[in-house]
């Protein structure tokens, strides 16, 4: 009944093979491409790291510094971003291979024309050596972009209220310059929190658009045309429209307190987006010193860990090439399987999934060591380009 039912079906079916076998006969013996279109593309968009150099440095505000770089990768360009990612730079600070996540202040088509810029302000050992020892000409490796501290109007409505702390102004430096340039469309209001007028890194003056306004609040001194004190309720109630979403990027004191007075508004606090921190040194009087062993592929090496420190610490001060992106255990770069030994994570930046915790993996950029311990890392690709 089948057969009779779709007879032509099934002759086709019977002829198949050799249908194929005469395609096959058919075909020139030209060699297939070593690489195709779409991969091509994808090396351009993921190329994981791109080699470049530092071109220009500029100082802003007390102890801060625009650092401009440009790719000497083989196309020339850094990988197109969305205003508000951050990239990693990476380099030998002397014997040890440092890694560091810096939002980007450049705008994204400014990386299609192979420059990028971070703005860096002196708070550890990476960021004093961009300071004060790096100088134009020195070569770095820099991680592709990443992080998802970005406007995306599918997820945000139209007008988006961003908190600055300090340092924090950075990735929305990046927006006022993606707006002004056309690659985003939304209105952006900056409250800008910093000390005194000399600690502001953006020049005001500069910021002309119709979109884009930002309102500096100076918390140790007044002066004429500058909000004073600190970013309350009554103060954002004063320039806001009705409906936001909330973008934060500063200290935690600062996060914890703002949170509050937007949540006081009747803001969601779903609606409130504020970027990582890195994991920093956790406080002991006199921390112990434990042997970390790391598997990396097929080398092992058995280092000094101390009690306070990271583990990703632990290896870029003993000149491992540690594999490093947020630092704060968002991304899972740096994703380890722990072989044995004990630990502690934070709660606020443990964001391991559930098999993670089953199968005994975690992020050794916030994870501390609390005995002698044994890891198996991924390696840090890019190091072999300094």
């Amino acid at each position: 009944m089948l057969f009779s039912k779709y007879p032509d079906d099934i002759k086709r079916f019977q002829e198949m093979v050799n249908d194929r076998r005469k395609i096959i006969d058919n075909t020139p013996a030209t060699p297939l491409p070593k690489t195709y279109a779409v991969n091509e593309l994808s090396k351009a968009l993921h190329p994981n790291v791109i080699p470049a150099e530092i071109i220009a440095t500029k100082e802003v505000g007390r102890n801060c510094k625009v650092i401009t770089l440009k790719s000497t990768s083989e196309n020339g360009r850094f990988p197109y971003f969305r205003a508000g990612q951050f990239i990693t730079l990476s380099a030998k600070v002397g014997e040890s291979f440092v890694t560091r996540p810096y939002s980007i202040s450049s705008s994204p088509y400014q990386a299609m024309e192979g420059i990028l810029e971070v703005t860096v302000q002196k708070a550890g050992l990476f960021s004093t050596y961009l300071l004060e020892e790096a100088k134009v000409g020195d070569k770095v490796v820099v991680g592709e972009p990443t992080g998802d501290f970005y406007y995306d109007d599918l997820r945000d409505c139209n007008t988006i209220v961003a908190i600055a702390g300090g340092s924090g102004i950075t990735p929305f430096i990046s927006m006022i310059k993606s707006i002004v340039e056309g690659s985003d469309d939304f209105n952006l209001i900056v409250f800008y929190g910093v000390r005194t007028r000399s600690d502001l890194l953006i020049d005001l003056d500069s910021v002309k658009h119709d979109k884009v306004k930002v309102i500096p609040v100076l918390s140790h001194e007044e002066a004429e045309g500058y909000e004073h004190g600190f970013i309350t309720k009554e103060l954002i109630s004063k320039y806001v429209p009705e409906k936001y979403n909330v973008f934060m990027c500063g200290p935690d004191a600062m996060y914890n307190f703002v949170k509050d007075e937007f949540i006081a508004l009747g803001v969601d606090k779903y609606s409130i987006r504020q970027e990582h921190n890195s994991v920093g040194n956790r406080e002991f009087v006199e921390p112990k010193t434990f042997k970390l062993t790391v598997h990396m592929r097929d080398k092992v090496y058995v280092i000094d860990a101390y009690q306070n420190e990271t583990l990703i610490a632990a290896m870029e001060r003993a000149g491992l090439p540690a594999p490093v992106r947020c630092k704060s255990g968002s991304c899972g770069y740096c994703h380890s399987r722990l072989v044995k030994g004990e630990c502690t994570i934070p709660e606020k930046y443990d964001s391991r999934r559930a098999a993670d915790l089953k199968f005994g993996f975690l992020h050794p950029c916030c994870t501390y060591p609390d005995s002698d311990m044994e890891i198996d890392v991924p390696p840090f690709v890019g190091g072999e380009l300094l």
